[in-house]
């Protein structure tokens, strides 16, 4: 699976009724899967990056093709954003929640 769209998932409890563990066992799992999505899609940017020799357009390219190599590179920034808030923010957060939660 390749960035696939980010799932929100939300526990509605009512107040003293115990919480239930997820179907997926821990969240560990469905972060492990994102987690390896993540080194995929890091990897297939290398390869764009050195294919498109570090988004550098050929001399003489028209501006669509200039700006396709600039949108292509906001992108794989975006993407690097994307990658760093949710491993290093919000799975520590998660995992964090559900050990409190359920230990």
């Amino acid at each position: 699976m390749f960035l696939a769209p980010d799932t929100t998932v939300i526990l509605l409890c009512p107040i003293g009724t115990a919480l239930k563990k997820p179907q997926f066992g821990t969240v560990d799992n469905p972060i492990k899967m994102m987690e390896a999505d993540h080194e995929e899609a890091g990897e297939i940017f290398r390869q764009i990056a050195k294919l498109t020799n570090n988004y550098t357009p050929p001399a003489g390219a028209c501006n669509t093709y200039r700006a396709f190599y600039s949108n292509l590179e906001e992108f794989e920034q975006d993407l690097h954003q994307h990658v760093h808030l949710e491993n290093n923010i919000l799975f520590p957060k998660a995992l964090k929640l559900e050990k409190e939660l359920f230990s």
